[in-house]
């Protein structure tokens, strides 16, 4: 295995992979039965295997936007990635169309159909000016957001490194720290909106010259939703009202009481205990020795790793392999620098078979959680590194969220790794959050909803929209001087809402699954265990509602799931 700092990047051409491309398309047609089909297949293994150091430039250059170099390199693969996107559909619209389908898809499975067909409608060529158009519009984006600061104290202050401030136990800190971020965010806001605007009339055309009457219903097999359509997540998002948004507003007043305080504005919003949210108290590496006294170091990157390594190695014979491989191969990026884009993810090398983590520790909890969020999409990644049949490695994005999501509740036994004795602050402010998590992916998802079905509305009327659907999903929630947050442009700050349209209701629905699992622990946490195994290694052979009856699992979309668990919530964080 090679360590990420010496992998070899080398520009990929359109010229090369088109040619690459035609030559097995031909080869394809010439297949005479479905053997020969299956090993021109596995050339496109090859293909796509060649094609990583598109990868290692999009990684390296969201480590530094600035670089010029790889600046350049990723403006290249965004003109040039839609026409790749449209040779890999016209070569499985060969493969949809092939006179040995039907023994293929013995070999694959069905589920792998569903998903190449669902693609041949999401995308064709008659797109590719459009997509190159709108991977311009997100890199503008990037440059503006990843370059954002903060004035405070007298100084310019990368945004995201402001959480912390913001999550202050003084009050008055935490509120002038609120309104500055929110200056910022205001600051950049005629852009912001610029860009929306036009990346809502590219979207809708995308849609128009696809025979949709709406994005909606593009985005639906963009997503890959199989199993289930708009009106079952329209009803999910009814169920969410119904049963959690009494619940949050009831754990609100819980906490309101907890930090003794008579009303909650919107920059407590973050906060859950009088002294301050628990954050990453972690032993250094090397420190083991129990003759050696520990040193704590707080929001330390090493140590948090080092606990992360820790966590995993403890917890299961196939998590201590994958954390080994990642750490040891320098799998992970996750130091906030100048520069760097916010959030994080996780990606794959396919060349190396090896998962890839993207993050920005910034001394809160979110340094323990990110590394239990996506080592989840990467642990499941690690396990199916040897998957021969590498279309079964294709998750859609609820699934992918669910291994993520319940990793998270896995690992809530390894909190004291982390946090010492506020180990059980975390696991309450978790959960809690999970709660909130739900019913703000809901409004997201309502209001790109309605935002992409209304064509006629304005950047005015998006932002009113937000304040509406705010008030419905958090009634509770007060603003006091904050203009920014008030007057709805609240959505502004959410990236999916930019980059991936109609995302956000796949964490709503992975959430209910890893509560699920959450709650599966406290009962038989072998069984559960032994049914997460399962799952990573089943995904991307069949849809998600089939996913999680096969694993158990209540269907997000039963009334009866919903009901259980916010009453199994309840009773757990009001002991």
């Amino acid at each position: 295995m090679v360590h990420f700092t010496e992998m070899p990047y080398e520009r990929v051409t359109y010229e090369e992979i088109e040619v690459r491309y035609l030559e097995l398309m031909e080869e394809f047609r010439k297949a005479t039965d479905a053997e020969s089909c299956l090993a021109v297949m596995r050339k496109r293994y090859q293909l796509t295997a060649d094609m990583t150091a598109m990868d290692l430039c999009y990684v390296r250059h969201d480590m530094n936007v600035n670089d010029a170099f790889y600046a350049a390199e990723q403006a290249y693969y965004d003109e040039i990635g839609p026409k790749l996107g449209d040779l890999s559909n016209q070569f499985e619209r060969l493969i949809l169309a092939s006179p040995y389908r039907k023994d293929i898809e013995e070999k694959l499975g069905s589920y792998v159909f569903s998903i190449m067909e669902a693609g041949q409608s999401g995308f064709d060529s008659r797109l590719i000016p459009l997509a190159q158009e709108e991977n311009r519009l997100l890199a503008r984006y990037n440059q503006l957001t990843s370059n954002a600061t903060v004035e405070w104290e007298g100084e310019k202050r990368k945004r995201n490194l402001m959480r912390l401030i913001a999550q202050s136990p003084d009050r008055e800190v935490r509120k002038a720290a609120s309104l500055a971020i929110s200056d910022s965010w205001e600051a950049q806001r005629e852009e912001l909106e610029e860009i929306f605007e036009k990346l809502l009339e590219n979207r809708r055309r995308q849609a128009e010259v696809m025979g949709f009457s709406s994005y909606v219903e593009l985005s639906y097999y963009r997503m890959m939703r199989i199993g289930y359509g708009p009106k079952e997540v329209e009803a999910f998002r009814e169920l969410v009202k119904k049963h959690f948004v009494p619940l949050s507003r009831r754990l609100e007043e819980e906490r309101k009481k907890r930090l003794n305080l008579d009303h909650l504005y919107i920059y407590d919003s973050g906060v859950y205990f009088p002294e301050g949210n628990p954050v990453p108290v972690c032993v250094e590496a090397g420190g083991k020795d129990a003759d050696t006294e520990k040193k704590a170091v707080p929001g330390s990157t090493a140590a948090c790793l080092e606990a992360t390594r820790r966590m995993y190695t403890e917890m299961s014979p196939e998590t201590g392999q994958f954390i080994a491989f990642l750490l040891d191969n320098g799998l992970a990026d996750v130091e906030i620098r100048d520069g760097k884009r916010d959030g994080g993810y996780m990606t794959t090398f396919e060349k190396y078979r090896a998962p890839f983590i993207f993050a920005n520790f910034d001394g809160t909890m979110e340094n323990a959680y990110i590394m239990c969020h996506e080592g989840g999409h990467a642990f499941q990644g690690y396990l199916k590194r040897d998957e021969e049949i590498r279309e079964h490695c294709w998750n859609t994005s609820e699934m992918a969220e669910t291994h993520a999501m319940a990793m998270e509740f896995f690992a809530m036994p390894y909190m004291e790794l982390f946090f010492g004795d506020r180990a059980q602050d975390y696991r309450t402010m978790h959960l809690e959050d999970a709660i909130r998590l739900i019913i703000n992916q809901c409004l997201q998802d309502e209001f790109q909803q309605r935002v992409y079905e209304q064509p006629e509305m304005t950047m005015e009327d998006c932002n009113a929209l937000w304040a509406r659907l705010d008030r419905e999903y958090f009634p509770d929630k007060d603003y006091d001087s904050n203009v920014n947050l008030r007057e709805g442009r609240g959505w502004q700050h959410i990236p999916h809402i930019y980059h991936w349209p109609f995302y956000a209701i796949d964490y709503a629905l992975a959430e209910i699954e890893a509560l699920g699992y959450y709650r599966w622990m406290h009962e038989d946490p072998g069984a559960s265990w032994q049914s997460y195994l399962r799952l990573c290694k089943e995904s991307g052979t069949m849809d998600f509602p089939s996913l999680v009856k096969g694993a158990g699992l209540g269907s997000p979309f039963e009334e009866e799931t919903l009901r259980k668990l916010s009453e199994w919530m309840l009773g757990k964080l009001s002991k």
